[in-house]
């Protein structure tokens, strides 16, 4: 046995041995035990403390062999003080840990670092200096021919190991290597079990969502199939999640809810790139909610395109009805009592031409806006440079102003009706554009009903357009001067004297002047337009001119 093994001959006394009896009972009691654990780590643990308790020897440890590195590495120790020592990686065929690990003898050395037959490494010789080693003696770890790794003992003072404690250490580690083989393999078994019951469980869950994605997907194809309303797939959502939903469109405002949704996770609803809003679901969403409410908003966005599409049908629908009545007033038009059934206007109906500003920014967005104006009836028509509908509804300004006003636009519109007839529509819609048309002269947003202006919105629309007559204002241009050049307020005056029919006390109420004030400016306006200003036929010319010029127009 010693000419296999690489040590020095020294008469240094070993400790006192046992009788062979006590250590082969030892021995058998130890593999017994080792062979008795399933853990690897109880099995490390009891090979290096039975080990070391066997020989009584400073510190015992196992290294296990990495091929792929050519290198062994301290897995369990038992007495060792530094971490250094504990966390060492030795190549194989280096030191005494080294050629033990190689698999193919036992091996030790009686003074590791003045020992002149090993192959050292600084770096290892540092670690073993800084432990205290010096006397190490080993056995490998085999089974079935695979080399596992090593079964180590080492003193912090010279010794050699007798040809009988190799032997012991020897037996003890083909029993150790057994019992090591047999708890890896059963802890790998275990891993690959756990592994197995683990993929078992995410593919029982991956075929509950399915089931209940396919169970959602038939709700939802029924809902959108019957009617593509989104209260209806919402209520369908809502009973697969069991929670609130609610939808908003891209701007924020609400579209349809279940309930009221107090924490919101959202879901984008989209189609072919563009943002159609959001879902809004009550609550955290784990992995497969997530999926279920994606689902639900993917349904969410064809109810969307749905509708948008429908009402793209009808805006055509309804401009191309509403574009013939105003080019041909005087043609029959039997299908237009039905068509305007059809929107919810009786017939006979007293109806307002109403024309609104529509930039082509935003144009879509203000037509869906005016389709949704209220409960009354709207016939509505993208039409030429403008929107243009026609209603029953004669609250629609309010309901329109908070509307506008709700998505920060400006609203500017003029009004001409109402009519009973949809022969007169043509007309009212020429009024409503001279309405819309004072206000675009003026610069001003608002709601102008062409009743209220009379002639006044055909002078107004002729200023638009540059073809108002400059002499139209002449006959108060005098008075016009003396403002312009004095800082009065005498054109005013006029506008209001006549406005009021040459009531005196009412123009100073309005002016906020007293009466003699009043009487004082008619003097002067007297002497500048000169006598018979305000009585016919003069004054038909002066009102119509004083009302130009209060417009603004000129």
């Amino acid at each position: 046995m010693c000419g296999r093994m690489m040590c020095t001959m020294d008469m240094t006394p070993s400790p006192p041995r046992r009788s062979r009896e006590d250590l082969l009972a030892t021995l058998l009691d130890t593999a017994t035990d080792i062979l008795a654990l399933d853990d690897v780590e109880d099995v490390l643990q009891a090979i290096v403390r039975r080990t070391r308790a066997l020989l009584g020897t400073d510190m015992a440890y196992i290294s296990f062999t990495d091929a792929r590195s050519n290198e062994t590495y301290i897995r369990q120790t038992d007495g060792v003080a530094t971490h250094g020592y504990r966390t060492l990686r030795q190549p194989l065929g280096t030191g005494v840990l080294g050629q033990i690990a190689r698999g193919i003898a036992p091996a030790q050395t009686r003074d590791y670092l003045v020992d002149p037959r090993l192959n050292r490494i600084d770096r290892i010789d540092r670690i073993v200096r800084e432990e205290g080693v010096r006397a190490i003696m080993g056995v490998p770890l085999t089974v079935g021919g695979r080399a596992l790794g090593a079964l180590v003992v080492a003193e912090r003072q010279p010794r050699v190991f007798t040809p009988e404690e190799i032997s012991d250490v020897d037996l003890l580690g083909r029993h150790a290597a057994v019992a090591l083989d047999r708890s890896m393999r059963f802890a790998e078994l275990s891993r690959t079990a756990a592994d197995l019951e683990a993929e078992r469980v995410e593919r029982a869950r991956e075929l509950a969502l399915i089931t209940d994605m396919l169970a959602l997907d038939s709700a939802l194809i029924d809902a959108v199939t019957v009617t593509p309303a989104l209260p209806r797939i919402l209520d369908v959502g809502r009973g697969a999640l069991a929670r609130d939903l609610e939808v908003r469109d891209a701007a924020g405002a609400p579209l349809a809810m279940t309930g009221i949704v107090a924490q919101p996770t959202m879901i984008a609803i989209a189609a072919g790139g563009e943002s159609l809003g959001t879902l809004h679901v009550d609550g955290a969403l784990d992995d497969a909610a997530r999926s279920l409410a994606e689902r639900v908003a993917a349904y969410v966005s064809l109810a969307l395109l749905l509708e948008h599409a429908r009402d793209d049908a009808e805006l055509r629908l309804q401009t191309e009805v509403l574009g013939d009545l105003l080019a041909r007033p005087d043609a029959p038009h039997p299908h237009a009592a039905r068509w305007l059934r059809r929107w919810g206007i009786p017939a006979g109906a007293a109806l307002r031409v109403v024309v609104v500003d529509a930039p082509a920014e935003g144009r879509s967005e203000r037509v869906h806006a005016l389709r949704a104006l209220g409960a009354g009836a709207v016939l509505l028509a993208d039409h030429e440079d403008h929107l243009c509908f026609a209603t029953p509804d004669a609250d629609w300004g309010e309901r329109a102003d908070a509307l506008f006003r709700a998505h920060g636009w400006s609203l500017r519109a003029g009004v001409g009706g109402p009519v009973n007839d949809v022969r007169l529509l043509a007309d009212a819609h020429s009024r409503a554009l001279l309405a819309h048309g004072s206000l675009a002269t003026l610069g001003r947003d608002g709601v102008v009903d062409a009743a209220e202006l009379g002639m006044l919105a055909a002078l107004l629309d002729l200023s638009r357009r540059g073809e108002l007559p400059a002499s139209l204002t002449d006959p108060v241009r005098p008075l016009r001067d003396y403002d312009s050049a004095r800082g009065t307020a005498l054109t005013r005056t006029a506008f209001l004297f006549l406005e009021c029919d040459g009531h005196v006390a009412r123009v100073a109420e309005l002016a906020h002047v007293h009466r003699n004030t009043v009487r004082q400016r008619l003097e002067r306006i007297g002497s500048l337009l000169g006598p018979g200003w305000d009585a016919s036929p003069r004054r038909l010319e002066t009102h119509l001119a004083l009302r130009v010029v209060m417009a603004g127009a000129t």
